[in-house]
C-alpha cells in the first residue's frame, strides 16, 4: 500500500511532474510501513521494521517527485540525471539527506502501520531549509554557463550615454514582473536582450556567496517588500517577452538598467533577483 500527499511550502506552486503541482521551497511525500509480527522476536522489533519500510516508501515517493521537477519547459531533473551521473549521485544523496517531517506508529489487531513524512529542500528559501542542501544547488551545478561573447556587456562610452535609472539611492536588487507573460517558474533562467545577450543568469551568480539565483513571487508588492532577497531598494522592470526555451526577454533600455544599477552595487552575482509570476 502506497500513499503520496503533497505539502506546498510557499504560495508558489509549478509542475513536479509535468503538469502537477510543485513549490520551489521544499516537497514533502508520505510513505507506508507494515511487517509481518509472524517474523519479528517482540513488538519493539515490529515497530522498528514498520518504520523503516515506511521511511523507504516515503523516500520512493520522494525521488518520484524530484526527477519530475523541470529545469526547463522541456526537460527535468530526471533528464539532467540521465546525462550527468555527477549529478544524478549527486540527487542520490540529496535523497539520504531527506529529513522527517513528522511519523506515527499506530497498532491495529497486533499488527502495526507506520506513517512517516519526510521532505527534501527544493531551495534554501524556507527557514528549515537554510543550512540544508537543497535541489536548487544540484540542479545549477549541471547548467551550461555562457560564453564572454554571450553576455550582455555595452561598451564603456554606450553605459555613459544611456540614461541611468533614477533612483536617489544605489539599487539593491532586482524584481521582475512576469505577470502579463505565460510563464512558469523552472531551475533554469535566463533574462536575454532581444539579440540573446544574458542580463542574467547562471554566469552571473557567484554559488560561494551562498543562497540561491533563483526566487519567485506571486505579486510584486510582496517581492520590493522581500529585503531579504532584493535588499531595500529594489530595481523593478517588467518582462518585454519570454521564448519557448525558458528566457525571458528584456528590453534594451531595461537590459541597460539592470547593467548599470548592478556596476554600483554588485546585487547579480549575490542572487539577489526574484521572478514575479501569476
Amino acid at each position: 500500500m502506497r500513499m503520496i500527499t503533497f505539502t506546498l511550502a510557499l504560495v508558489l506552486s509549478m509542475g513536479v511532474h509535468a503538469d502537477d503541482a510543485m513549490t520551489m521551497g521544499m516537497v514533502e511525500a508520505t510513505g507506508l510501513g507494515t511487517v509481518d509480527m509472524s517474523k519479528v522476536r517482540n513488538k519493539i522489533q515490529g515497530k522498528i521494521l514498520a518504520k523503516r519500510a515506511a521511511v523507504v516508501d516515503a523516500q520512493r515517493n520522494l525521488l518520484e517527485m524530484v526527477e519530475g521537477v523541470r529545469v526547463t519547459s522541456g526537460t527535468t531533473v530526471k533528464d539532467a540525471q540521465l546525462e550527468s551521473d555527477l549529478i544524478a549521485n549527486r540527487v542520490k544523496g540529496l535523497l539520504k539527506g531527506a529529513f522527517t517531517v513528522e511519523e506515527n506508529i499506530m497498532e491495529e489487531d497486533g499488527e502495526f502501520l507506520a506513517e512517516v513524512k519526510m521532505a527534501i529542500c527544493l531551495s534554501a528559501t524556507l527557514t528549515q531549509c537554510k543550512t540544508r542542501p537543497n535541489l536548487g544547488q544540484i540542479v545549477y551545478a549541471s547548467l551550461e554557463k555562457p560564453e564572454p561573447e554571450q553576455v550582455f556587456e555595452p561598451a564603456p562610452e554606450v553605459v555613459e550615454e544611456a540614461p541611468a535609472p533614477a533612483s536617489p539611492e544605489p539599487y539593491t536588487g532586482v524584481v521582475v514582473d512576469l505577470t502579463s507573460q505565460d510563464f512558469s517558474p523552472y531551475y533554469d533562467v535566463r533574462m536575454v536582450t532581444n539579440q540573446g545577450k544574458e542580463v542574467y543568469g547562471p554566469g552571473h551568480f557567484d554559488p560561494s556567496a551562498g543562497g540561491d539565483w533563483l526566487h519567485w513571487s506571486k505579486s510584486v508588492a510582496t517581492a520590493q517588500g522581500n529585503a531579504g532577497v532584493v535588499g531595500a531598494n529594489p530595481l523593478v522592470i517588467a518582462a518585454s517577452g519570454t521564448t519557448e526555451d525558458s528566457n525571458i526577454i528584456l528590453s534594451d533600455d531595461d537590459a541597460m538598467a539592470v547593467f548599470q544599477a548592478n556596476l554600483k552595487n554588485d546585487f547579480l552575482s549575490q542572487g539577489k533577483v526574484i521572478f514575479v509570476v501569476k
